[in-house]
């Protein structure tokens, strides 16, 4: 079956918020998996183009969405890391996250009872803690989540959910927290690649790595 490789832009509207994003549906007559795609810290949804081209292609639906303050969802602020930077953009980002996986529920299109999540950097702690708050999704990779904290290590193997983790070796964002998830989940599949790119930026610099997620997601959805 031939896939959709057109890309709709949708804008969902969280509060004051106006989320900029790329809807991407296979060309299929059955309900099908769904992935939303969130940005890294600073950067934007633009990396993860190739990845939702990869998981059409395998009949799964994906979201490339910019959270608030990033990208092209900036209508009423805008992140800049540094000293004195708005972190209420990033601790509250988990609020957008929900809202979105709603929107894909709510999708005539698409099972939404199978809707899996990349986070990268931030919003790999975004997406966890949305799941926490909110309806957990069916599958959850993680991009080198810098700010991944304890609760969410701990609740990889409670939650029961497939979680795979792709880090860097050298990533000095990630030292500790790469140790703590080999040392507290035994269930947990992890990716420690050669090198120090964090967040989506291993994205660019391995393309391999997107159809390999996209694989490890069309067999946890099943």
């Amino acid at each position: 079956m031939a896939a959709n490789k057109e890309d709709a832009c949708v804008v969902l509207e969280n509060g004051n918020w106006e989320l900029v994003g790329d809807l991407l549906l296979p060309d299929s007559e059955k309900l099908v998996p769904a992935v939303l795609l969130l940005n890294q810290a600073a950067g934007d949804r633009k990396p993860y183009k190739y990845m939702a081209e990869k998981l059409v292609e395998r009949q799964i639906a994906s979201l490339r969405l910019d959270l608030r303050g990033h990208g092209e969802s900036t209508n009423y602020g805008e992140f800049v890391p540094g000293e004195g930077a708005d972190l209420s953009l990033i601790i509250e980002a988990y609020e957008d996250i929900i809202f979105a996986h709603e929107y894909l529920m709510s999708n005539e299109a698409i099972a939404g009872n199978k809707i899996g999540f990349v986070g990268a950097s931030y919003s790999g702690e975004a997406m966890a803690e949305a799941g926490r708050v909110g309806k957990p999704g069916q599958a959850y990779v993680a991009l080198s989540p810098g700010s991944f904290s304890e609760q969410s290590i701990n609740g990889i193997d409670s939650s029961g959910i497939p979680w795979l983790y792709v880090t860097s070796k050298n990533d000095q964002f990630l030292l500790e927290v790469n140790t703590a998830v080999e040392e507290i989940s035994q269930q947990v599949e992890m990716v420690i690649l050669p090198g120090e790119k964090h967040g989506t930026d291993i994205l660019e610099a391995r393309p391999g790595l997107a159809g390999y997620i996209a694989v490890w997601l069309e067999r946890a959805f099943g």
